[in-house]
């Protein structure tokens, strides 16, 4: 009994490679090791941009978060202030503009 070459994790009686590493070593008869590499690599292995960009959207979505929280503890009343196209709100504006002119 013997480990096995590749994954020196299971041991095999009268080959080299277990059952699993057997089937990797067709697929890499059948593709070529460059080909079965180069899969390895793009989908298994992230480049530190791709991290970076996962990173950002965490953030994104944890100041999102916050914020939405935020908003939901705003006092449910008049909520004409947040609503800058209100008619309510043009009309105090001109009012206290008139008023400063005025003074």
């Amino acid at each position: 009994m013997f480990l096995c070459v590749l994954c020196q994790e299971e041991y095999s009686i009268l080959k080299n490679h277990c059952v699993v590493c057997e089937k990797i070593k067709r697929i890499i008869n059948v593709y070529s090791k460059e080909k079965v590499l180069e899969i390895l690599d793009r989908v298994c292995l992230r480049k530190s941009e791709k991290l970076q960009d996962y990173k950002i959207k965490d953030i994104k979505k944890e100041i999102e978060k916050d914020v939405e929280k935020e908003i939901e503890k705003l006092p449910t009343g008049d909520s004409t202030y947040l609503q800058p196209n209100n008619t309510l709100n043009k009309d105090y504006i001109k009012e206290l503009k008139d008023k400063i002119k005025n003074y």
